[in-house]
């Protein structure tokens, strides 16, 4: 994706907080790509909720600039989800990050273990 003027500062650099938004996109592609839509998860009467985020930047993003972003799912473990990321311009790492989800039920917005098809579709992910 381009970065968009609305993505930047006074100095035409890539704010920081959108990093993580970039984050959302990338973990919802992967998860679509790996025939796991989240709209599914929520239908499904669960939702994935980020309870902690990382970010480290590496080299300054600008306006116009061509980004990759690279997900992959780092950890399953009973009720959460670790998601790590990369962020690239021209095949260089310009920043990287991890989200951390909590498995809720919808209902109650009560953490809950990953139920069982949740499970066993995100596990063949992890890398």
């Amino acid at each position: 994706m381009r970065v968009r003027y609305a993505e930047t500062d006074r100095m035409g650099i890539a704010y920081n907080a959108h990093y993580l938004t970039w984050f959302e996109v990338g973990r919802t592609e992967f998860m679509r790509a790996a025939g796991l839509p989240y709209r599914e998860v929520e239908e499904r009467g669960h939702n994935l909720p980020v309870v902690e985020a990382a970010l480290r930047l590496r080299i300054s993003v600008r306006y116009d600039d061509l980004v990759t972003i690279e997900t992959r799912v780092e950890q399953i473990r009973s009720r959460t989800v670790t998601f790590a990321y990369r962020i690239l311009v021209g095949g260089k790492v310009v920043a990287d990050g991890r989200t951390i989800h909590a498995c809720v039920r919808a209902s109650d917005s009560r953490v809950a273990s990953l139920p069982p098809w949740l499970q066993g579709k995100i596990a063949p992910l992890v890398s």
